[in-house]
């Protein structure tokens, strides 16, 4: 009997760990299609920091309590949540993130590069490179940010331009 119940529990463990996993690869948003046209109102300037943000080398967190710290490419979670209220505060309409990767610095420290395409009025989101395309789409930018794990959270910090 007791073979049995550690099969079930084994069995268990593994459904919770399949759909943890999928769970954590649905955080992706990339897009292959035509992107979907919304309405916003026009940015100003490029933000470079959340508005509840106090330090300015601070570009996005994410509390460990809103992700799985076992979750892949958390870097890219927080860079969505930090997009998305730029689109939802009108300073961008959309935007489709191409790559991420995480590797070490020379000191030890996380680097989180991203990879991204932004479509947007501003041309101000040219400063830092990219591509100016069709249908205000900026193509091919990316950025590089210190990657930081806290006790209590995620931070993407130091927004800067790739090599």
């Amino acid at each position: 009997m007791s073979i049995n119940r550690t099969k079930c529990i084994l069995f268990i463990f593994i459904i919770f760990l399949t759909a943890c996993a999928k769970q954590a690869q649905a955080v992706q948003q990339t897009s292959t299609s035509a992107p979907q046209i919304t309405a916003f109102n026009q940015p100003t300037d490029i933000p470079t920091d959340i508005p509840s943000n106090t330090d300015p080398s601070l570009f996005g967190v994410l509390a460990k309590a809103e992700i799985d710290p076992m979750a892949s490419k958390i870097q890219e979670a927080v860079f969505i949540k930090v997009m998305d209220g730029f689109a939802i505060n009108g300073n961008i309409i959309e935007y489709q993130i191409i790559a991420t990767e995480v590797f070490p610095s020379s000191d030890g420290s996380l680097i989180a590069e991203i990879y991204y395409n932004v479509r947007t009025t501003d041309s101000s989101w040219l400063v830092d490179g990219g591509t100016q395309s069709d249908n205000n789409w900026i193509k091919n930018k990316c950025n590089r940010f210190d990657f930081v794990n806290t006790e209590a959270e995620f931070q993407l910090k130091n927004r800067r331009t790739c090599n």
